[in-house]
Order: structure tokens, then C-alpha cells, then sequence
């Protein structure tokens, strides 16, 4: 291939010789393609039935299709992914800013569209090289990516925006959830009416229940008010063909009464970014319904819910809509407000559960998003987030689980506060429910927080102007407040939060009360349902199990050293650049480590070899190469002689473990956890760091070689992703980006930069524990990461707890036990947590102790699945 030349034209030449259209089937496989490409975008949309071809083939896919574009620097390449490969995008192996080598493509041709522009290109095959380090292809220089002209379209970019491939459908979903609205098209400004048809007959919303018994169509204008703003549904299915298949609700009222209004298909398209709650509408050419639950016979258990739908469809009829400017809304209408409870943190423990109001403070922290499964549709995937607030009421802040609002543009806003840098993130959120939780068995002592409903909206800086909450007196007193919050708040705004594992509510603190007030909500799981289910989370999946199991190993490691290490590893192992690939392998066709730092590889589909069992494969390939690997910092840390004791990794096994290892033949060693605790506290500049290999750590049931040893599963999750980060605006943006979900376009701009994160301040510096849990039938054991909260700053310590600080009890309320602070000079100092060293003493109490352990698993990404013990409860009863 020539140099500078273009890859893709060399692979398919504008008149492809010896290749013409044979329907749907393939027609050609292109060769080869070893030129650097770089994935632009990933896009997702449902098939249709009339996805065929190569798109068809049994057992491929899961019911979406993904375009990609391509880039080498010359041109752009528009191909849709083959069915077969999507679980690499539904795991965010192969994403937008990933960089691919070996690339193969197949040609067939869309028989329904005239000349060349109906050559369908399909990715088979590609290698991925780098995990999106943010360079484009030396080709490319200073061009804009997105404007490359598309192969096979003209020397200009398209105007229109492009569709999807390989289905008749008008619109792109969100890559990873379907309650937003994603595309230019959702942009465009909507068809307006004149405003001066406002005069004339109309009718008012009360009428209308007597015409729905003589006619439904053709019926007057009415002018009502928007009340709520419901989510985005999106109903569309692989099996049904539908261009646009969109729902929006809207709860309307006039002075007589209050309705549901719904737009279908591309009604949504056109409106729904640009109607929002307090807007005054002219509504015509509508159909009148009884409301779905009535239809079905349903009893919604509300009465206040409306009766009647007003349907506005596109065509048959064409629904007429007119925004009404707020100065030419007449006072003879008598339209109800738009009327705000807000509720203080102060109020909120006084409330009931179930009850809903709107909330309005600064953000304080700022969890990272994540996404669980919808119980209507387990296909598709709920995005949320955790946020606190304060309004200067309380101590305590607002606890609120965001999910997606159908407010994407604003949701992308959302960041903490930072005083450092003297700014302020404002956040309104409406129509939230209450949800309270009693853990206290005298039930005074409740963790209330607060969910979003399908009809919330959030509103943050740059969105405040207009609305009609500005009036509202409790948010005029929190304005008040703001005013002199720099100071009274400063302790806390200045220790504001982002990302990290977060879990909420707590959980109780006593096996007892864990028993009578979650187990039966949350059933247990064997430890091979498990394994099972750490293969099968898809990106940022998040899901909390329990198990029962026996603690074999307990090994704490200093937070602050393994950022710095962490980091170091990941310079020597990750692929970054396609320059330091090169330079790397073309330098030393021998270096001993090649296997290890490849990265995945698509598989050809012709090749018949099942996708599963390939991932499978190569997941314990990278099993074995971090097991190997492990003996690496071992040696680096006995260099480290000033360090102190926190900044070694100890280790404890229980004896249980130990005559496994005699078994296995390995040194006889009396490393029970009383001798253990003894060595630590010895001297701390001679303790070398205590790594145990996964066969020689657990025990063994029938046999002494090593490869009979119990299945081990050592975590795979990255420790610094797990950690909230303090917030500075100087970082926000790698922030928002490393916290957020990977994006479908390709902005210029690192799609990964994990390795930077060391650059960042941890929420703290202290430790993690690595405890291993053996399953009762000893069949497999895995490692958790304990994250303890030591502070009563960590953002996640929300009461004081009072116990022994003995391992098993901080295992069981999440920490160690809150003392009282101390005052130096008439100046209360919180007084320092117990030492690791004084914890692990207490390590011999976990011997042949039979636990109840919740675990909160999510998926990072890839291979990498974050395994967090959130409790663990000491059994007074086997379940």
C-alpha cells in the first residue's frame, strides 16, 4: 500500500471489478487493512425486519445494530458492525477514540437504493491497539475528523444528518441507555403556527369529557398549561418496523381541569427538547382517549391522575401546536400555576416516605454514573447517579439518586462545587420521592433520601433564569443563604467530591437486623452464579449480591502508594500510542512480554469459532498474566526501606489457608494470625511485603498439586477508579469525562486517561483491604476490596457508630468506630482512626467464622469488574 495513499479506497476501488449485486449476501471481502484507523463514532439503533444480509446470521446479536465510522486521515468510512461482535461495544472494548489495526471489511449491496450509494460495508475483523489515547492518525493532521469527506458520498460533507445503515429507522438511541434523546434532528427548531388563530371558538378541557362519547376528532383548539414533563419512552422493537417510534407524555390542566397529552413518532422529534413545564400551549386537530390505565382496565391507585389523553399525532390528523408567549397569555383563561413544594434538609426527616417535593442546593459530590437494568425491558438499561446537596438547614446534606431526566445537555453540567476556584454549582431538582429507611431497631434513626421519578426535572447555573420556582420563598431564603455559605460552609465546600464506588443507603450494622429488613429483598447467590455474573455485566453495570462464604485472607495496602504504583504500572503495561507500540516491539522483536500487552482481537466471523468462548479464553489469558505479575512491585517495595508500615502491603491468612500451602509442599511456616500480627508489629522497616500467589492461598480439599487448588478469582477492578477524587475546576472536564459514560462521538480529546488520575487528590489517604472469601463447597474463592470509611469527612460516614474496632465489626457497620473528638487549645481535632496494625490483631476472630457477605459489583469496562465488600455479618444461624 502506498504511503500517503487512501487505505479504504486501495481496499474497495469505486468500481469493484469482478463484483456485482447478488440481493442481501455478500458480495466481496475486502483485504486486509493495516493502515492506523481510528473509530469516530459508535452509534446505536434497533433492526429492523428488513435487516438483512450479513447482519442475519443465526445467533448474531442481540437486537441493535451499531454504525461506526472509521477514519485513516484521508476519508471517512461509515460500516456497521457485525452482529456478532456488539457484546465488544456492550463491554467497551471497542469504542469511539479506539484506535484499530488489521482491519477487514465486507461488502454487500442495499438493493433498494439506486447506483453505488447502496454498498453496505460491514466490519469483520480489527485488532484493537489502543484503548482511545486521543491521537488521530498522522494522516489527518489539522482536519476536523467529523468533516473528512465519507468514501463513496462526494467531496462534501453531507448537510442532512446521516441515518442509520442498515434499518429504516429516522434516529439514533443513546449508546447506553434509551430514556434520552441523542441527534442533531432532536435539535432543529419545531414548525411554528400563527399566533393570531388564538382568537375563536375553543373549548375547555372539562367539555371534553362529554364529546369523547359523541366524537373523537375535529374537535375545538383548547389552551392549557404544562404542569409535568414526563421522561422520554422509546417503544420501538427489532421485530416491527416503525421510522420513529417516540412517546412523550405531558400533564396538562386549564381552569377546569387537567389532562394527559401525548405526542407520538416524530411529534417527539420536533417538540419535546422545546416544551417545558410552565409553557402555555394552543393544542389542535388532537384525538381524545380515556387514559391507558382506564383503557386496560387498570386501577393507577391515584385519583388525582387524569382520565382522558389528548393524542397528537403527525399525520391523520396533523397535530397543530403553538407555544403561547407568556405576555400574550390572556388573565380571563384563569390557568393554574405552576405551583413548587420545595422541602429544607431540615424538613426532610419529618416526611414520609412516598412523599414527593422539589429540593434545591449546592453540590457537594458527585458520584460517578452507572446503569441497571429496567425491570419492564431487561435489554435496555437504566443510567443514574448519586449526588449530595446542602442548603445550610442541616448537617446533613441531600442524599438524591439522579436518573436520566431526558435533559441530557443539562445533566452533562452537573459538577461539584469548588471554592478554591470561586465556583458554584446551583442544582433544582422537581417532583422527588421521599424514600426513608429504618435501620435503628428503636426506629429513630432513619436514612432518608431521595429518588427521581419518571416526571422529575433538574435544572443547574445557566438554566435558573425565568422559571417560576424563583419566586418561591424557601428558595429566595436559600439565596440568602448562599450569600455568606463561602464562609460558614467552607470546611465542606472545600473538600467537594467526584466519582468513586458509592452505595446507599447504608446498610445495618448487625447481622440481626440485616436478616429482618433486606435479606428477603435481596436473595443469595452461590459463589459459581457469581463468577457467572462477573462475566456477564456489561459496561458500568452495577449489582449488589450476597453470599455466604468464610474470610481466608485479609491483605491491606496503603491508598496513597498504590495510586503512585498503579500509575507506574499502568505507563510500563498499558498500550499507549501507536508510536510507542511501534517503538516498543519493532525495537526488540523478542521482548518477552509481547502476549501480555496485546490487546483483545475482534474475530473474524467466518471463522465459525463461537465469540464466547474466544472472550472466555482470552480473559484467562489475562488471568494468568496478572497472576504472574504480581511478584513485581514485591521487589520494588523492599528497595523502599524509608517507608513507613501503612505503606507495605500485610498479610493475613487464616491456618486453614497455611496447611494448604504445607500440603502443596510449600515451606513449612507458622503464619497463623496471631504470629502474623506479631511480625507486623515487630519492626516496620524490615517487613517485606507478604504476596501470596492464588494456588498457595487457598486451602486445599483432595489433593496437594496445585493445579487441584480451589478456582481463584483475583480482582480485576482498577483501584483508582474506585476512589473519589476531590474536585478542582482545572480538572473538571477529565473529571466529567473519566466519571461519565464513554461517549458515542469522538471529540478530539482523550477517550481514556486512567493514568492521569494519580494527578487527581483522593477522597483520602489511607488503605484498602483485599479480603478473599472461600465459598462454603470450597470451590472457588475471589477477592473484595474493603474500602473502609475512617473519617467522619468521608462523604459516605452519615452516623456515628460505637463498637470494639475489632476486624470483624468493622467489617460488619463499614468502618472503625467513631470516637469523640478531641480539643487542643479549645480547638476540636477528630481524633485518628486505629492503626491497621491494631485492626489485623483481631484477625484470629475470623477463623472458621461463617459470614453473610454483600458485595457491590460493577464493570469498569472490558475484563475490568470492581468487586467492593460493602458488610460483612458474623452468622449467629446458618441460612
Amino acid at each position: 500500500m502506498a504511503a500517503g495513499g487512501c487505505a479504504f479506497r486501495a481496499m474497495f476501488p469505486d468500481s469493484p471489478a469482478g463484483l456485482g449485486p447478488a440481493g442481501f449476501g455478500p458480495v466481496g471481502w475486502s483485504p486486509v487493512c493495516w493502515a492506523e484507523v481510528l473509530v469516530l463514532s459508535v452509534e446505536r439503533y434497533p433492526r429492523d425486519p428488513d435487516s438483512g444480509g450479513l447482519l442475519a446470521a443465526p445467533g448474531g446479536g442481540d437486537g441493535h445494530l451499531y454504525d461506526l465510522g472509521l477514519s485513516e486521515g484521508h476519508c471517512r468510512l461509515r460500516a456497521v458492525l457485525h452482529p456478532a461482535l456488539n457484546p465488544l461495544v456492550r463491554n467497551n472494548r471497542l469504542r469511539s477514540g479506539c484506535r484499530l489495526r488489521g482491519v477487514r471489511l465486507g461488502l454487500e449491496y442495499d438493493e433498494r437504493r439506486l447506483g453505488g450509494s447502496g454498498r453496505v460495508f460491514v466490519l469483520l475483523e480489527a485488532q484493537v491497539v489502543a484503548r482511545g489515547d486521543g491521537a488521530a492518525p498522522p494522516a489527518a493532521g489539522k482536519r476536523q475528523l467529523q468533516r473528512l469527506r465519507v468514501l463513496g458520498e462526494g467531496e462534501e460533507p453531507a448537510q442532512a444528518p446521516e441515518l442509520p445503515i442498515r434499518a429504516r429507522r429516522s434516529y439514533y438511541l443513546p449508546l447506553w441507555d434509551s430514556a434520552n434523546y441523542y441527534g442533531d434532528t432532536w435539535h432543529q427548531q419545531p414548525p411554528g403556527h400563527p399566533t393570531q388563530r388564538l382568537e375563536g371558538s375553543r373549548i375547555n378541557l372539562k367539555q371534553l369529557e362529554d364529546y369523547i362519547w359523541q366524537r373523537k376528532k375535529d374537535l375545538p383548539p383548547v389552551i392549557v398549561r404544562i404542569l409535568r414533563k414526563y421522561r422520554l419512552y422509546h417503544f420501538g422493537r427489532p421485530d416491527r418496523y416503525s421510522e420513529c417510534p417516540f412517546q412523550a407524555k405531558f400533564l396538562v390542566a386549564d381552569k377546569s381541569w387537567s389532562v394527559t397529552v401525548v405526542l407520538w413518532n416524530s411529534l417527539c422529534m420536533d417538540w419535546y427538547k422545546h416544551l417545558q413545564p410552565g409553557m402555555v400551549l394552543r393544542l389542535h386537530n388532537y384525538i381524545v382517549k380515556k387514559d391507558y390505565a382506564a383503557r386496560m382496565r387498570q386501577d393507577s391507585g391515584v385519583r388525582e391522575e387524569p382520565v382522558l389523553e389528548l393524542n397528537l399525532n403527525p399525520r391523520n390528523p396533523a397535530a397543530e401546536i403553538t407555544v403561547i408567549n407568556p405576555r400574550s397569555v390572556n388573565e380571563e383563561w384563569r390557568l393554574p400555576a405552576l405551583r413548587h413544594c420545595f422541602a429544607t434538609r431540615k424538613e426532610l426527616s419529618e416526611l414520609r416516605s412516598g412523599d414527593l417535593r422539589d429540593i434545591i442546593g449546592l453540590v457537594t459530590f458527585v458520584g460517578r454514573q452507572e446503569r441497571v437494568r429496567s425491570k419492564e425491558r431487561p435489554d435496555e438499561f437504566l443510567v443514574y447517579r448519586w449526588l449530595h446537596l446542602i442548603d445550610g438547614t442541616a448537617s446533613e446534606p441531600f442524599v438524591l439518586k439522579l436518573f436520566s431526566t431526558s435533559q441530557p445537555e443539562i445533566q452533562a453540567q452537573i459538577a461539584p462545587c469548588s471554592v478554591a476556584d470561586n465556583t458554584v454549582t446551583l442544582l433544582v431538582c422537581t417532583n422527588v420521592r421521599v424514600e426513608c429507611q429504618v435501620i435503628d431497631p428503636s426506629g429513630q434513626t432513619t436514612f432518608p433520601y431521595l429518588l427521581t421519578t419518571e416526571y422529575s426535572q433538574v435544572y443547574v447555573n445557566g438554566h435558573h433564569q425565568g422559571k417560576p420556582y424563583v419566586k418561591n420563598h424557601k428558595v429566595k431564603e436559600f439565596i440568602k443563604w448562599i450569600k455568606s455559605a463561602k464562609d460558614q460552609e467552607s470546611h465542606r465546600l472545600s473538600r467537594t467530591l467526584i466519582g468513586g464506588s458509592y452505595s446507599y443507603p447504608p446498610l445495618p450494622s448487625s447481622e440481626r437486623d440485616y436478616r429482618r429488613e433486606i435479606l428477603g429483598r435481596c436473595p443469595l447467590t452461590t459463589m459459581s452464579e457469581l463468577k457467572q455474573l462477573l462475566n456477564q455485566l456489561e459496561y458500568r453495570e452495577y449489582r449488589q449480591v450476597t453470599v455466604q462464604g468464610r474470610i481466608i485472607s485479609v491483605t491491606y495496602q496503603s491508598l496513597a502508594k498504590v495510586d503512585k504504583e498503579s500509575a507506574c504500572d499502568r505507563r510500563n503495561a498499558d498500550i499507549g500510542g501507536i508510536e510507542e507500540f511501534e517503538e516498543l516491539f519493532d525495537a526488540d522483536p523478542s521482548f518477552p512480554d509481547k502476549t501480555r500487552n496485546k490487546s483483545p482481537v475482534i474475530p473474524l466471523t467466518r471463522s465459525g469459532s463461537p465469540l464466547g468462548k474466544q472472550a472466555g479464553s482470552s480473559q484467562k489469558r489475562r488471568r494468568k498474566g496478572r497472576t504472574c505479575s504480581k511478584k513485581r512491585p514485591s521487589a520494588r517495595l523492599r528497595n523502599d526501606t524509608g517507608s513507613s508500615s501503612q505503606d507495605h502491603t500485610v498479610t493475613h491468612r487464616s491456618p486453614t489457608c497455611e496447611r494448604a500451602m504445607n500440603r502443596a509442599g510449600s515451606p513449612v511456616r507458622d503464619l497463623s494470625f496471631a504470629k502474623a500480627c506479631q511480625e507486623f508489629h515487630t519492626d516496620s522497616e524490615d517487613v517485606e511485603e507478604a504476596t501470596v500467589s492464588p494456588c498457595s492461598a487457598l486451602p486445599m480439599a483432595h489433593s496437594a498439586d496445585c493445579s487441584s487448588q480451589p478456582e481463584h478469582l483475583p480482582h480485576r477492578g482498577d483501584i483508582s477508579q474506585m476512589v473519589a477524587r476531590r474536585f478542582h475546576f482545572r480538572d473538571k472536564a477529565f473529571l466529567l469525562q473519566t466519571f461519565g459514560l464513554q461517549p458515542s462521538i469522538f471529540s478530539g480529546t482523550p477517550a481514556d486517561q486512567i493514568e492521569d488520575l494519580d494527578h487527581c487528590e483522593p477522597s483520602c489517604y489511607h488503605g484498602y483491604y483485599t479480603v478473599t472469601i472461600l465459598g462454603l463447597n470450597e470451590e472457588l474463592s475471589l477477592d473484595s476490596i474493603f474500602l473502609p470509611i475512617v473519617s467522619s469527612l468521608d462523604h459516605r460516614a452519615m452516623y456515628p457508630a460505637k463498637h470494639n474496632n475489632t476486624l470483624i465489626s468493622i467489617l460488619a457497620h463499614g468502618g472503625p468506630a467513631s470516637k469523640e473528638p478531641c480539643h487542643i487549645d479549645t480547638v476540636s481535632v477528630e481524633s485518628s482512626p486505629p492503626s491497621p496494625g491494631d485492626i489485623l490483631t483481631s484477625a484470629a476472630d475470623l477463623e472458621e467464622v461463617l459470614f453473610i457477605l454483600i458485595l457491590d459489583i460493577c464493570n469498569q469496562g472490558g475484563s475490568r469488574v470492581e468487586v467492593v465488600l460493602n458488610r460483612a455479618y458474623a452468622q449467629h444461624r446458618v441460612l
